[in-house]
């Protein structure tokens, strides 16, 4: 990773494709610890005075289920002691775990074309002697 410039691995992410891409990177390690439906937790974990937002919405594909769009991110924060409650409840903070996938990295219908709307932005400006690649779509108003 030293031996390359920023801006060639930023080209080189920038034209990764959809196959190029490997959705279910845990997958061949099920065998050894298999899926704890805690892991669907959703909510702010922390440790000691550190704090983090924990959304497996967001990589479900991941745990063997079907991806669908998440839902927004939550906008208010919580104090150490709520989110100790809620962790010591955790069954009533469960992200939905959908359809389990009848094939690897399955998503939603909608799912890629939001993939690339929102999550995915070209992170650099083309350049005359790139390859042509896909304009950014805008946002249709049926996805949040």
């Amino acid at each position: 990773m030293k031996s390359i410039s920023k801006e060639t691995y930023t080209q080189r992410l920038d034209r990764l494709r959809i196959p190029d891409f490997y959705w279910i990177p845990y997958w061949e390690h099920r065998w050894v610890r298999d899926f704890d439906l805690i892991s669907c937790f959703f909510g702010e974990l922390r440790w000691g005075f550190i704090a983090i937002r924990y959304r497996p919405a967001r990589v479900m594909h991941q745990f063997g289920y079907v991806q669908s769009i998440p839902g927004p991110p939550a906008n208010s924060w919580v104090s150490f002691d709520e989110i100790d409650d809620r962790w010591m409840h955790y069954s009533h903070h469960l992200a939905p775990v959908g359809e389990i996938c009848v094939m690897p990295g399955q998503c939603a219908a909608d799912y890629i074309d939001w993939f690339f709307i929102i999550l995915h932005p070209f992170m650099t400006t083309t350049q005359t002697s790139d390859p042509s690649r896909d304009a950014p779509a805008t946002q249709p108003k049926h996805i949040p």
